[in-house]
């Protein structure tokens, strides 16, 4: 099995089932950049590509056509018009926690830089 195989089965493993918020956050966990990744989240910044990455609701006001809501986030995969799952900020949590978990398999010795990269990202949310 690949690692893109191994993560799409450890996030089913977890009951986080939404494609193409998996599918972006098995790009960036088995890429290269995944710590630069981790503090696009906590900046709520995202990488915005042809056929993938990551919308803020944060950037549009209620009255934009394009608005889809309060405290939410957008990942797209693919260029159909459903290619694209929304999460709160509950939810994106418990995406990029599984995906933390999954990095830090292959990469312990990160795990102080995650550690505080997840703590500050929970901050910035509001995650109880």
């Amino acid at each position: 099995m690949s690692v893109y195989e191994d993560f799409i089965e450890m996030m089913k493993q977890n009951n986080l089932t939404k494609e193409a918020v998996i599918d972006v956050l098995n790009l960036y966990v088995n890429g290269r950049n995944f710590l630069h990744h981790l503090e696009e989240f906590k900046n709520k910044d995202g990488e915005r590509r042809e056929y993938n990455g990551v919308i803020f609701s944060d950037e549009y006001e209620q009255d934009d056509e394009e608005y889809f809501g309060q405290n939410k986030v957008l990942f797209y995969s693919g260029d159909g018009d459903d290619d694209y799952d929304i999460v709160d900020y509950d939810e994106l949590y418990q995406y990029l926690s599984a995906t933390c978990n999954f990095y830090l398999e292959k990469n312990p010795e990160k795990k102080e830089v995650i550690e505080e990269l997840s703590k500050k990202i929970k901050e910035k949310y509001n995650i109880k």
